[in-house]
């Protein structure tokens, strides 16, 4: 045989030897001093020679296992000078050892290879959250069993953590900021930023996408804001700007790693956040009661409402408040509370119900605390405040709910990343079956009105349902003009038998410009118009709704228009969105043609001819345009390899879980009283810590409790005695850590002195315990003194 290359003839002998069932391996390679040319080159069977005899025989407990034969199976090849190609000088083929079966040769380490496209499949498999497991399962079913992949498990997993220790290899600061700016080569419109301390290294982290950036040009008037820990590597706070679409579904406006949760770093994010978003600034932001991201949020947000969760001021107001059982008697202080938080529209009626409450609790000061930021949280200081609804921020705490779902605390930096896409691109997703629905279904219309028609086509479905809802109660209001000129008082009938009514709303009308506002505020606030407003626009004979009060972020069209970055650019959300249809076409032509190939040999060995062709054509086609395949990881450059991460100190987790103030109010079971033994080389009371221990011996004579046998201590001495018999298991594992460290020596003295003082203490210990009256066994028990009376000279 004749080999064009080495290459060529190793792969030959590589597919001969999974053919008849052994492993291959190189012996030598001879290459020219003159030219680097391989001259001649041995390929043998790898079972070929005798192993060394292994020195630690006697010292290990399994040893590894004979491989090596010293079977003869060899290829040598030499090279030919005149023609340029190798030729076979050398071949024995006859084996000295059991052969692999047809089903266990994939197994052989020859055998096992990964391809390229195997190596993409596994790389998108574990960028969308499959494990291994699964994801090994997959192609092993698509190639009719594992025995025709290529590759085992093992080698899917030595995959993935070589990929990852590669991408790290720089350290996870090089390797974000690569990971950043491959996005940024991806879409231009891709921003992020960090903040680094006086040692230059970075502390904290902030990006944002341009879909990020396009939600909040159309829907970033109410924003929530909230960090959340646990959900990275480094338990650095992760916080997240969240909002609300036209559908009522989440959109994420930009995210952070932050290192503290201090003024600085909150101050240094906010504005960072609006130089990315034009220096735009929301509306209204909810946030919950931390005091340093409230004053970051004064100093920046001057033009945004600042609202506070009532979720969390509810948590508040359970942990300090006391609250009623269910058989006892008395004010429910949580609900006088509540009813201060949701009920009252008046300010006065708030004063007096807030001034009883302050009565019924004897510590005020949470109460007084909350009071100071009442403008932030009850439902009276609120009527004005653009709030579309919102009251605490649980958009954000669902989005985190969602990444504890889909993350781990010991993901690096980059998998982190990777696996918030997933979590991102899923709240999209909602978006989509949304815009689905909406455009699928029809509107389910329950008053054919002018009006009602009019909303079903413009707003979206969960907003047209609120609006709907609100027509309907018009029905059902009176209207009465006022002694003022053009202010009508409406109120809303109850459908009870008393005809009771709700109470009465102002509204001023504008007949010319057919305008109308409310006192209730519903516009204002949730950007829809009140049954009060509908009543009177109806008594106006206005049947149709003005181009005024139909709020854009709640239609169908909240998403037309373009948006331009801080730069004057226009925002494409995926510039490349022309690419990936075409790759989907081709996918689904291959795979069209590859199902019809397999009818008979003939038409497969025609594609694979052709393929073949094709394959050499496009690269040498590639090879001179311009490449526009994905980013692929390369080597940083000098200024990312010097990049550092600022890292915390986490602290070392207890192995007992944190109770929850909610479990500590609960009543505790009663326990067995136990004694803590002290050993001997600490002070037996925490104020002697530091005590000499002459000094120590001489004062700890004194009774040290009841111990769980019921018996009173007496001192050093006993409780000496007793660590000889109730060492724990803990101490146990220290001792004989101790003595791998070298303190082997001290700790067999040790040994011996307590061994010692055992013996001739025990003497003591019995007669101290008989003395005190406390011994009362065996044959001391008739001995001992009446309970008042001292004890006998005995």
């Amino acid at each position: 045989m004749k080999f064009n290359s080495t290459k060529e003839a190793w792969n030959f002998w590589t597919v001969y030897g999974g053919h008849i069932g052994f492993d291959v391996r190189v012996n030598y390679e001879n290459k020219s001093k003159i030219d680097g040319v391989i001259t001649s080159a041995r390929y043998i069977c790898s079972n070929e020679g005798y192993g060394a005899k292994d020195k630690r025989d006697h010292k290990t407990r399994r040893p590894r296992a004979e491989t090596r034969t010293g079977c003869k199976v060899r290829m040598g090849i030499t090279i030919d000078r005149e023609i340029g190609n190798y030729e076979l000088h050398e071949l024995h083929v006859e084996h000295n050892h059991v052969l692999q079966l047809h089903g266990t040769c994939h197994l052989m380490p020859s055998q096992r290879k990964i391809s390229t496209l195997q190596a993409f499949e596994i790389e998108t498999a574990d960028d969308s959250g499959i494990v291994p497991k699964e994801a090994h399962e997959l192609p092993s079913r698509q190639v009719g069993g594992p025995t025709n992949l290529g590759y085992t498990r093992r080698d899917h997993k030595n995959y993935l953590r070589t990929k990852r220790q590669r991408e790290l290899i720089y350290g996870e600061a090089a390797t974000m900021l690569k990971y950043f700016q491959d996005k940024k080569s991806e879409n231009s419109a891709f921003e992020y930023d960090v903040q680094l301390d006086c040692d230059e290294k970075i502390a904290n982290i902030f990006w944002d996408d341009a879909r990020m950036i396009i939600d909040y040009a159309h829907f970033g008037d109410v924003v929530t804001f909230d960090t959340t820990f646990g959900t990275n590597k480094e338990y650095r706070p992760f916080g997240v700007f969240v909002g609300f679409n036209h559908f009522r579904e989440t959109v994420i406006f930009g995210a952070a790693l932050l290192y503290d949760e201090t003024f600085d770093s909150f101050k240094w994010l906010f504005n960072t956040f609006l130089s990315v978003h034009n220096k735009r600034q929301p509306r209204t932001i909810f946030t919950d009661q931390d005091t340093a991201m409230g004053k970051a949020i004064n100093a920046v947000f001057i033009e945004a409402w600042h609202g506070l969760c009532n979720f969390h001021i509810m948590q508040n107001a359970m942990k300090h408040l006391p609250q009623k059982k269910k058989d006892e008697d008395g004010p429910n202080v949580l609900a006088e509370f509540s009813a201060c938080m949701y009920k009252y529209e008046n300010a006065e009626a708030f004063e007096a119900a807030f001034t009883a409450l302050r009565s019924k609790v004897d510590t005020q000061t949470w109460l007084d605390s909350i009071y100071k930021v009442k403008e932030k949280w009850a439902r009276c200081f609120m009527r004005n405040a653009y709030t579309l609804g919102m009251r605490s921020t649980q958009l954000s705490e669902s989005l985190n709910i969602d990444l504890k779902n889909h993350l781990k605390s010991d993901l690096d930096i980059l998998r982190f990343f990777k696996h918030l896409e997933r979590v991102v691109q899923g709240k999209r997703d909602n978006e989509l079956n949304e815009e689905y629905e909406s455009r699928k279904k029809v509107a389910r219309v329950r008053i054919r009105t002018p009006a009602i028609i009019q909303a079903s086509k413009v707003y979206t479905p969960r907003i047209f349902e609120d609006f709907q809802d609100e027509y309907e109660r018009s029905i059902s209001t009176y209207i009465k003009p006022s002694e003022e000129h053009n202010i009508y008082n409406v109120a809303i009938a109850s459908l009870d038998p008393e005809s009771t009514y709700e109470e009465e709303s102002r509204v001023l009308v504008d007949h010319e410009e057919q305008q109308v506002s409310c006192s209730c505020g519903q516009f204002e606030r949730l950007g829809i118009l009140c049954c009060h407003a509908l009543k009177a626009l109806d008594v106006m004979n206005i049947k149709y709704l003005s181009s005024h009060y139909i709020l854009k972020r709640w239609t169908r069209e909240a998403r037309s228009g373009t948006i331009q970055d801080s730069h004057g650019n226009i925002i494409l959300e995926d510039p490349r969105v022309g690419d990936r249809l075409c790759l989907k076409f081709f996918i689904h032509k291959f795979h069209g043609i590859a199902s019809k190939a397999l009818v008979s040999e003939e038409c497969s060995k025609l594609v694979d001819d052709a393929l073949e062709s094709l394959s050499k054509k496009v690269e040498e086609e590639a090879s001179s345009t311009t490449c526009r395949n994905e980013a692929t990881w390369e080597e940083p450059d000098g200024s990312l390899q010097t990049a550092c991460l600022k890292k915390k100190e986490i602290q070392k987790k207890n192995s007992r879980r944190t109770k929850s103030w909610i479990e500590k109010q609960r009543p505790n079971k009663k326990k067995r009283k136990t004694t803590k033994l002290v050993p001997e080389n600490q002070s037996c009371d925490r104020g002697e810590k530091d005590m000499p221990t002459t000094q120590h011996q001489a004062t700890t004579e004194q009774p040290a409790g009841i111990n769980e046998n019921g018996l009173q201590e007496y001192g050093w001495m006993t409780r000496l005695l007793m660590i000889n018999h109730t060492t724990s298991r803990s101490e146990t594992i220290q001792n004989r850590r101790h003595t791998h460290l070298g303190e082997n020596k001290d700790a067999h003295e040790n040994n011996k002195v307590r061994q010692k003082f055992t013996s001739v203490l025990s003497h003591v210990e019995v007669a101290v315990r008989w003395r005190s009256g406390s011994l009362a066994v065996g044959r001391w028990a008739p001995r001992l003194q009446p309970p008042g009376q001292p004890p006998s000279s005995r």
